[in-house]
């Protein structure tokens, strides 16, 4: 079957890019649907299998934008235990391809029966999808991860991405034993996260939060699970969050002594022109004069 058979759900809380994607979105799948507003992302996507009337229906998170190519492919499903395909989104602020802000295409049952986050029934679920039994992901890339609409949106992906980054299937793994657990990938998107984006709008702010999310789930006792709570993000974004860039700048840096000292990794301070050069390097789309999608 080809994606265009399915349903398409775009999926928005409070990013302030969401309604200008979801224009753009409307004008080139004239089609899609949007649940918005809805608290915990169980409770989303339940929302979303439940509007959509084919078996099978596609997910676009709200700071998405999609690449044209990804419509015109087509899905063999050779096997009945894959309940959801996931594709790679490439990150505006540090240029990571992963399934993090990427495109799903979810078996309706699946998403209806699921338990995960704030519905979660085991330890393993209660911070994300992607350890789920039926979950299959792929290398390729077909959207844009756009998290930088404002200080606050870059932080939070940041952050939660601080928090997942060191949990080995969900769970929570002795500070001094992080390397020797978590897979070297998730270590290396840790870094980036970690490093690279002071040269793009908001760019440092999705640094500090990667670096407080690492280091309050490692190095504190804070419950962790409280990542999946939107809301009391907000709250702790303004909690711990400098009002200047400056200060952003200087909590950064002291966290990345910190997280060296008690964790191990080393996150060294990439100045703007620093941080351009690396994501340069890295990111083989911006050599080949690649650009993201523009709204």
């Amino acid at each position: 079957m080809k994606i265009i058979d399915f349903d398409i759900v775009f999926l928005s809380y409070d990013e302030p890019n969401a309604d200008i994607h979801y224009a753009v979105r409307c004008n080139k799948v004239p089609w899609a649907q949007r649940v918005h507003g809805v608290k915990g992302s169980d409770a989303a996507h339940k929302a979303a299998a439940e509007r959509s009337e084919t078996d099978w229906l596609v997910t676009v998170d709200a700071d998405n934008i999609v690449y044209p190519s990804f419509f015109d492919l087509d899905i063999d499903f050779k096997d009945p235990k894959v309940q959801v395909y996931s594709w790679c989104g490439r990150n505006k602020i540090n240029g990571l391809r992963y399934g993090n802000g990427g495109l799903k295409l979810w078996h309706k049952d699946f998403i209806l029966n699921m338990k995960t986050h704030e519905e979660s029934d085991s330890e393993r679920a209660q911070v994300d999808f992607c350890w789920e039994d039926g979950y299959c992901a792929f290398t390729k890339t077909f959207s844009d991860s756009v998290i930088n609409g404002s200080a606050f949106q870059a932080w939070r992906a940041g952050f939660r991405e601080g928090v997942k980054m060191t949990l080995f299937d969900g769970c929570k793994v002795p500070a001094q034993e992080i390397t020797k657990h978590i897979w070297w990938h998730n270590i290396h998107r840790l870094k980036m996260w970690s490093t690279v984006g002071s040269h793009v709008d908001y760019g440092i702010y999705a640094i500090l939060g990667a670096r407080q999310g690492t280091y309050m789930t490692n190095c504190t006792d804070w419950d962790y699970v409280q990542v999946r709570d939107f809301d009391y993000l907000a709250d702790l974004y303004e909690e711990i969050v400098p009002k200047s860039d400056n200060g952003v700048i200087s909590l950064a840096k002291e966290l990345g002594d910190k997280i060296q000292m008690d964790l191990g990794l080393s996150w060294p301070w990439l100045e703007a022109e620093q941080s351009k050069y690396t994501l340069e390097l890295y990111d083989e789309s911006i050599a080949l004069g690649q650009t993201y999608y523009n709204v």
